[in-house]
């Protein structure tokens, strides 16, 4: 009897460590699932703020672009202003020179110096 009584106790010591390790085995793997889900959170939120951080900085860079654009037309603008009114002078320079030129050369011939007046 002594003899069953002792197989007995050392079959319910395996039993209950069968038991106590499924409880173990089981507790660990939902401890892993709820650790799995916070990193799975965790990455959601860090996809979302690249997700709104990129966005941001592409509408920063639309409106900077915009912004250059707009600068640079003006800029374009206000030299092709500069340009053609800087032409003119120098129109005007060249056609008072060419008359200059027209009076000194009819003075020395004797022509008519009223001739260098005209526009043609």
């Amino acid at each position: 009897m002594k003899n069953k009584a002792i197989a007995l106790a050392l079959l319910l010591t395996v039993v209950g460590c069968s038991e106590s390790n499924e409880e173990s085995a089981a507790e660990a793997e939902k401890e892993a699932m709820m650790e799995m889900e916070k990193a799975g959170d965790a990455t959601a939120e860090g996809f979302e703020e690249a997700k709104e951080k990129a966005a941001d900085a592409w509408d920063e860079t639309k409106d900077s672009a915009s912004s250059a654009y707009e600068d640079g037309k003006d800029m374009a603008s206000d030299a092709y202003e500069e340009g053609k009114e800087k032409g003119a002078d120098m129109m005007d320079a060249g056609a008072e020179k060419v008359r200059e030129a027209c009076i000194a050369m009819k003075k020395k011939t004797g022509g008519d110096e009223s001739e260098c007046d005209s526009k043609d």
